[in-house]
Formats: C-alpha cells, sequence, structure tokens
C-alpha cells in the first residue's frame, strides 16, 4: 500500500503540476534546479542518498520516451502528459513486481507469504518524483494560504457531518455511522466520507453547508 500512494501521488501530483502551470518541465535541464530537486528529496525523502544517485535517477526519467520536456496546453501536450502518466505508473508498479517474482517465484502470494520488492534505483526515481512535485507545487509561493483554506473548507464539512448526526454521509456509509459506538468511530467515518470526494465535490458540500 505504501508502494502504491507513493506512485500513485508522486505521479499523478506531477501531471497536475504541469498541467496547471506549477511546473515547466523544461526547467529541470538546468543545473541549479536539479539541485533544489535533488536536496529536496535528500531532506525530505531519502536521507541517506547519494545525491549523484538521485541525479542519475532524474536523468532516467528524463530519458525515458514518454517524458515530457515541455508543455503548452494544446490539445496534443494534454495527451502527452496522460502518456507520460501512465507510463511512468507502469513502469514503477511492473518493475516492483517484476522484482518481487524474481524474489519469491511465481505462485499465488498472499499477504504473508511475500514482501513486496521494489529495485532501488525505481524507488529512487518515485522519490525523485515526489521531490519535484514538493518543490514545484507544495512549496510554490502562495501556496500556504491556499493549504490553510483547505484546511478549513475540510474541518468546516467534518464538523458539518458529525453536527447533523451522519445525515449528509451518502448512502455507502449510513451503516457505519450508525453502527459507530463511540465518537471516535463515527469521526473515521466523517473522515472517510471526506477521503472519497474529489476536490470539486467538496467545495460544492462546503458552500452546500454554507449558504
Amino acid at each position: 500500500m505504501d508502494w502504491a500512494d507513493d506512485v500513485a501521488y508522486s505521479v499523478h501530483d506531477v501531471d497536475d503540476a504541469i498541467q496547471l502551470g506549477h511546473l515547466d518541465p523544461g526547467v529541470l535541464d538546468r543545473a541549479e534546479e536539479r539541485q533544489r530537486v535533488i536536496t529536496r528529496c535528500i531532506e525530505w525523502y531519502t536521507p541517506h542518498a547519494d545525491p549523484a544517485e538521485l541525479d542519475a535517477a532524474l536523468h532516467r526519467l528524463q530519458n525515458l520516451d514518454v517524458w515530457v520536456g515541455s508543455f503548452d496546453a494544446t490539445m496534443a501536450s494534454l495527451a502527452a502528459v496522460k502518456r507520460m502518466t501512465s507510463g511512468l505508473i507502469g513502469r514503477f508498479c511492473r518493475s516492483a513486481e517484476a522484482l518481487t517474482r524474481d524474489r519469491h517465484g511465481p505462485g499465488r502470494l498472499r499477504r504473508y507469504d511475500a514482501d513486496l520488492v521494489v529495485p532501488e534505483p525505481v524507488r529512487l526515481e518515485v522519490a525523485v518524483m515526489k521531490a519535484v512535485a514538493a518543490e514545484y507545487v507544495m512549496l510554490r509561493p502562495g501556496a500556504d494560504g491556499e493549504y490553510e483554506r483547505q484546511r478549513e473548507v475540510l474541518m468546516a464539512v467534518v464538523a458539518a457531518i458529525i453536527d447533523g448526526d451522519g445525515r449528509l454521509l451518502q448512502p455507502w456509509l449510513q451503516q457505519s455511522w450508525q453502527e459507530s459506538r463511540d465518537d471516535s468511530q463515527r469521526l473515521r467515518v466523517a473522515l472517510d466520507q471526506v477521503a472519497s470526494l474529489t476536490d470539486a465535490s467538496v467545495e460544492r458540500w462546503y458552500w452546500a453547508i454554507s449558504g
């Protein structure tokens, strides 16, 4: 699950960063920008990694056929970003599956029969992707104010669900709410509801309860 989260969030965050104009992928060709990413990667994700190995990981990604080197918001460039997203997710998942099978064989691998094995070079590639998202999205100028508002929106929606005794919940969570024995369990159900919503859906819920 940890690997699935790392792959999904790192790739989609970079995809979003490019489409929203927060990241021009061409800047990663500059030595100073690469150093920013590598420094962030070491500080946040891979404290013991060799900077040269992280730089090599970024180079490998940029040399992939699916890597997008520029973006101009045309239909063709949007399609290219989506191809990159699909290609990177496939690369990261297939590499882990292949090495896990190599270590544990072709049989059925149930819950405790094997551990997922991720090639270290690929683990560094994902870490670099996470660092790109961190540097150009999470830490971009003005992001703090946006994140504070998002926290306020999420907290307001969760509070509305709880204050309304679960009546705002979608049908698939109603039974879980009714079976909750204490405030802690009810909070978990409310959080599950909010976690299932898209950004746009959360905004719609927020304006509905605020209006």
